[in-house]
């Protein structure tokens, strides 16, 4: 989980252990201030077998300031071409739009 401090600068707030679940991952995320953030996914794709998605999140909740969450739209490009190796970007405001069931259906549809 990632918030940006100045201009161009980002400072790692939290690194989760490879065995934290993804409900672990949700609990980090302020409910009214905004942060980038990687997860890598793990789901089952049924006869297919175990697959993993690295994803990248802003994280802008309705609740932050706007001005915050023009900020972090704004500067979010930077911070991922300097990170490797992501697959999918989600953005959301509300808690529905990074449900686990909504994030495993963005997986689902990509490994298709």
């Amino acid at each position: 989980v990632y918030k940006r401090q100045v201009r161009d600068l980002w400072s790692s707030k939290k690194t989760g252990d490879i065995s934290k679940t993804y409900s672990d991952f949700l609990k980090e995320l302020p409910k009214d201030d905004c942060r980038y953030a990687v997860f890598n996914f793990q789901y089952d794709q049924g006869s297919e077998g175990q697959r993993s998605k690295v994803i990248f999140f802003l994280w802008a909740p309705d609740s932050s300031k706007i001005k915050n969450k023009m900020i972090y739209a704004g500067t979010k490009d930077a911070l991922k071409k300097a990170l490797e190796g992501l697959q999918i970007e989600i953005q959301g405001t509300d808690p529905a739009e990074i449900s686990e069931e909504e994030v495993l259906s963005k997986c689902k549809l990509i490994s298709r």
